[in-house]
């Protein structure tokens, strides 16, 4: 939760200059050893389907292949670890909500590499429950989205998707019952905003993709076509 004391901490202190990961002097937001590290993350085999690092380039996992997910690919910009991870959680936790527009830089960069998700017809971000939302103030998926539908020139979809139960923290679940956890989680609100239409799912985190998977498997259950996933940290 952001207090009313860290928001205006946040006004007070902004972010230091220099690299927005790391903290290393200069006047660039993102020094070369972190574009480096991501880099290097970026160029590593992954499978052609949820894009967790696989031992071979273009292939689908064995998770994939025994469980088709129901989007048909997901993006992340680097792993959830070290200081990319620091960044996120001040996002996040710490409301340093001026992270946003190099974090949406980051989604955008990675969104023009993949034709397919240039193509489609909305951004959609992950919702939060309202409890979570009046605890955080803020959701750092729709501040995402904002930046990714704006670069795109396509439609902010806002509230279509929501959240209306608060469940149970993910942290220290496995897959199965992180599933479970969020069975029934989310809603259409109006279902004639999305039928037929390609939709980019946007979230901060990717972890085991149990969340992703619900909110698109819902999506689709109401008439939307190919659900497409892009997140910072995998």
């Amino acid at each position: 939760m952001v207090s009313f004391w860290e928001a205006l901490l946040n006004l007070i202190f902004p972010e230091p200059p220099g690299c927005k990961l790391c903290g290393a002097a200069g006047r660039k937001p993102l020094c070369s050893a972190c574009e480096g590290w991501l880099a290097s993350w970026a160029s590593t085999p992954k499978c052609s389907i949820c894009g967790r690092p696989s031992p071979w380039p273009q292939t689908t996992c064995v998770s994939c292949q025994q469980n088709r997910p129901p989007f048909v690919l997901a993006r992340a910009v680097g792993p959830y670890e070290g200081n990319f991870r620091e960044a996120i959680h001040r996002l996040k936790y710490k409301g340093r909500k001026n992270l946003t527009p190099l974090l949406g830089k980051f989604l955008l960069t990675l969104i023009m590499k993949e034709p397919e998700l240039k193509k489609v017809d909305g951004v959609l971000p992950v919702p939060l429950s309202p409890k979570r939302m009046r605890q955080r103030g803020f959701n750092q998926a729709e501040l995402l989205a904002i930046e990714v539908a704006r670069d795109l020139q396509k439609p902010l979809l806002k509230n279509v998707l929501i959240k209306p139960v608060e469940t149970a923290p993910q942290t220290g679940l496995n897959k199965l019952q992180r599933q479970e956890n969020l069975r029934g989680a989310f809603r259409v609100q109006d279902p004639s905003q999305i039928k037929g239409q390609n939709i980019l799912l946007v979230d901060d985190v990717f972890t085991t993709g149990s969340t992703v998977s619900a909110a698109a498997e819902t999506l689709q259950s109401q008439g939307a076509g190919k659900i497409y996933v892009v997140t910072l940290a995998n």
